[in-house]
């Protein structure tokens, strides 16, 4: 056998053992399942810091189904994050938004509630409440965290499903 066809036959052989891990390797369950109430595409009034303004939200899956991406938009604000379920009724996040902030998120759904504790001490704590009422609007409720542990509200948004 000629050096080059000896040469090529030991990369295809070195190669293999990857190539047959790649395609084992389980592919990601979308995670919209349970939160399926929960996604699409949401708009509706309500008021940011005093101030009356519009809010946009979108959940969808993405990267393959093995996240949910929330994007919001309240007037000139606006943020991503992308959740991951962890166990059960819980789930992680990551948020990023326009003021250059990021932080992890701790949320856990119960019903047609999602409740996600987000930030740090470097940051800023607080939580954000996604509530779907009877009428089939959600009701977004945004808190910040004070240093004796009480919240404050400091954005409320009632949005409905824009298609």
């Amino acid at each position: 056998m000629p050096m080059a066809e000896l040469l090529l036959a030991a990369l295809l052989l070195a190669a293999a053992p990857q190539a047959a891990h790649a395609q084992q390797a389980p592919i990601a369950q979308a995670p919209a399942a349970p939160l399926a109430w929960l996604s699409g595409r949401w708009r509706g009034p309500g008021a940011t810091m005093g101030r009356a303004d519009e809010a946009m939200l979108e959940i969808r899956p993405v990267l393959g189904g093995a996240f949910l991406e929330f994007s919001y938009r309240a007037g000139p604000f606006e943020g991503r994050a992308f959740y991951r379920q962890a166990e059960g009724a819980n789930w992680r996040a990551t948020w990023f938004d326009s003021r250059g902030v990021s932080f992890g998120i701790s949320a856990a759904a119960e019903g047609h509630v999602l409740t996600s504790d987000w930030g740090s001490p470097e940051t800023e704590r607080g939580r954000t409440v996604y509530r779907l009422a009877d009428d089939g609007r959600l009701h977004v409720i945004d808190e910040v965290r004070r240093p004796d542990g009480s919240y404050r509200e400091f954005a409320r948004h009632i949005l409905s499903r824009a298609e």
